[in-house]
């Protein structure tokens, strides 16, 4: 196990440094003078990687008794902190979805997710095998329910992992699989009303552009973004252009250094080197499944399932995305992707990993 813990650490680390040296490649070549904004972007990574080193240390020393314990006053805090942003948040691209700190912008959806997780597993822990009862469902389903809500009116791709997740650890906890048939139809009808819901007409356009973004109609509109991905891994070839020499990047790719990251790569180190990535977070997943079959700790179990479960849906999503598979979500790489809320919950959730997994084998 300890070899286990030692090598997931390792591609934990690994895809967090590639993210910052390919972050810091792609921001450079997005701003009207580098040598300006040398300082400024160099600034920006250190912060983050600061908040996700301090969330990951954190995270591996924190007692989860305690967290055991306290799920049910964090999702009272996390759903208050929801509420905030929707009344005083900050609107980038059309979506409030932060909270300015001045030093950092917070998003509270990204800690949300975390919460979710610790909350389902705290329920079916204690509630056992009645979690396969109706009524013990319905009262799990409506603090789900309402975070995904809160969080659904400006971030529907953060919504989804979160409801993917929720529904594979139900699944997980032995929910009957009958109940997936009175599921279905609600989670698809409550999808159409936020993609159809007043103010959020650009959802309804990326469902159209997604089947050809490249064509006349939505190449400069809602296709774009996965219209020059299409151009990237298309320049990119077998083995790439080579590092820092991608002209996609270079103003033509909104949100390159955020979601549409992985086309830059597939661009700059062609498909040997997206495949090489692929391959590191399928490790990942990997090791993480060999820790959930070895976890005796039914809490232990389920969060580790769920955070394990969540990271592969949203690398799923997103590659999906990138590669026009998938209508547009607005989901980032995870350790890769500029953003410093979403590398402080990813580092968080490898935290609480490795905590649960290193304090069972010291039993």
């Amino acid at each position: 196990m300890e070899k286990a813990v030692r090598l997931y650490f390792s591609i934990f680390f690994l895809l967090v440094a590639f993210g910052m040296v390919m972050v810091f490649n792609v921001k450079m070549f997005n701003v009207p003078s580098a040598e300006a904004a040398l300082l400024p972007q160099i600034r920006g990574l250190i912060i983050n990687f600061a908040f996700a080193a301090v969330a990951f240390v954190g995270a591996y020393l924190i007692n989860i008794s305690w967290l055991k314990n306290s799920s049910r006053y964090l999702v009272i805090f996390i759903i208050i902190l929801l509420i905030a942003t929707l009344i005083v948040g900050t609107t980038r691209n059309g979506a409030r979805r932060w909270i300015d700190l001045h030093f950092m912008m917070l998003q509270p959806s990204e800690f949300a997710k975390i919460v979710a997780v610790i909350y389902l597993s705290e329920v079916m822990t204690k509630k056992g095998e009645r979690v396969q009862l109706l009524k013990d469902l319905i009262s799990i389903g409506v603090v789900i329910v309402a975070i995904v809500g809160l969080i659904a009116i400006e971030d529907l791709g953060t919504a989804t992992i979160i409801c993917g997740t929720s529904m594979l650890m139900l699944l997980l906890g032995g929910m009957r699989k009958k109940y997936l048939l009175y599921l279905a139809p609600l989670a698809i009808a409550a999808f159409c009303v936020m993609v159809f819901m007043p103010g959020k007409g650009y959802r309804i356009a990326r469902l159209q552009s997604f089947m050809d973004p490249c064509s006349d109609e939505y190449r400069l509109d809602t296709g774009l973004q996965q219209c020059r991905a299409q151009v990237a891994f298309s320049i990119g070839g077998k083995t790439g252009v080579g590092f820092g020499n991608s002209t996609v990047k270079i103003k033509d790719l909104p949100e390159s250094q955020t979601d549409f990251i992985f086309p830059i790569i597939g661009e700059e180190f062609g498909f040997v080197g997206s495949v090489a990535v692929m391959l590191l977070f399928m490790a990942m997943f990997g090791i993480g499944t060999y820790f959930i079959w070895h976890l005796r700790d039914n809490f232990n179990f389920y969060m580790v399932a769920g955070f394990v479960l969540m990271l592969a849906i949203q690398v799923i999503i997103n590659l999906l995305v990138v590669s026009s598979l998938s209508p547009n979500k607005g989901v980032p790489l995870p350790f890769i992707s500029y953003g410093g809320s979403a590398l402080a919950s990813y580092s968080f959730m490898i935290g609480l990993i490795l905590n649960a997994v290193t304090s069972e084998s010291r039993r």
